[in-house]
């Protein structure tokens, strides 16, 4: 419930801000992949969330950029980026926040914003090459019972005949911080990616080869730290009928797990995760 009140407010405010050349991008999505603060997988009962963005272009060059995420496996977090562009170049700053990721514990101190800030940068050949580095980050708080999140990709990638394929390595974490210990939820993709398009066609489909490692440690108590390993295969569907106007749905499944720690018998389920959304562009655009 907290998750949409979040949703619903920022929504209002981007409603607010004088409609010019907008790119709004929102979305649902679903995924069994999360774990438990005590590390437990539950994929009988998958968690759920949602993204919400907007963007304007302030000068030829210059785009802003104001997003909220509820993702399933690691948390909430608001962000605000402005984006420099030239021909080859993209640069973007801007601040963080972690909302409403505190733990349940009455000993800690809550702290329901955690401030963070977001980097990164892309260098394009049209055509041939891309390669781009992001991270986004709330800042560890001196209290007790703060969640603070990190997201970081490293990516290239190079285009083939109609297909657009990229290598990238993605990283998630959930760390908490409590009075008596420090609890690390991580998820790690190492992944290739494909996208296929064809001039003047209305769809576009991806296919992705991903190796996902799920990481849990708690210094408190080592013996139940776990790491578990997926062999995941996606894909996704990109339907555009109109230049300012597109629906998409993709998704990821295990097709093995295993333990990359002590063994773990319970990893016989199938995880995956799905995500549906749109993207629609409004006002006068360049």
């Amino acid at each position: 419930m907290k998750h949409t009140i979040s949703v619903c407010v920022l929504f209002f405010l981007a409603l607010m801000i004088p409609l010019g050349a907008l790119e709004l991008n929102v979305s649902g999505q679903t995924s069994s992949f999360a774990m438990k603060d005590n590390g437990d997988f539950t994929p009988a009962s998958p968690n759920y969330g949602m993204a919400f963005s907007i963007s304007e272009q302030i000068q030829e060059q210059l785009e802003g950029k104001v997003s909220f995420e509820s993702d399933p496996l690691i948390g909430n977090t608001v962000a605000a980026r402005v984006a420099y562009r030239t021909s080859f170049l993209e640069i973007s700053a801007g601040p963080s926040f972690g909302v409403l990721n505190t733990s349940g514990n009455s000993k800690d101190i809550p702290v329901l914003f955690q401030p963070g800030v977001g980097i990164g940068f892309s260098i394009t050949a049209p055509g041939i090459v891309v390669a781009h580095a992001d991270t986004d980050f709330a800042l560890p708080s001196v209290s007790g019972g703060q969640v603070y999140l990190q997201k970081s990709e490293l990516s290239a990638g190079f285009y083939l005949p109609n297909v657009l394929c990229r290598i990238a390595i993605n990283q998630r974490t959930n760390s908490l911080e409590t009075l008596i210990a420090t609890r690390v939820k991580s998820v790690t993709d190492y992944g290739l990616y494909t996208e296929s398009y064809k001039k003047g066609s209305l769809f576009r489909i991806g296919v992705n080869f991903i190796y996902r490692i799920s990481d849990y440690a708690v210094s408190a108590s080592p013996a139940d730290n776990r790491k578990i390993g997926h062999l995941v295969l996606g894909g996704g569907l990109t339907w555009i009928p109109k230049n300012d106007f597109n629906l998409f749905i993709d998704g990821n499944g295990s097709l093995y797990s295993f333990s990359l720690g002590k063994m773990d018998t319970t990893l016989a389920a199938t995880f995956f995760e799905v995500r549906a959304g749109a993207k629609i562009i409004t006002g006068n655009t360049q």
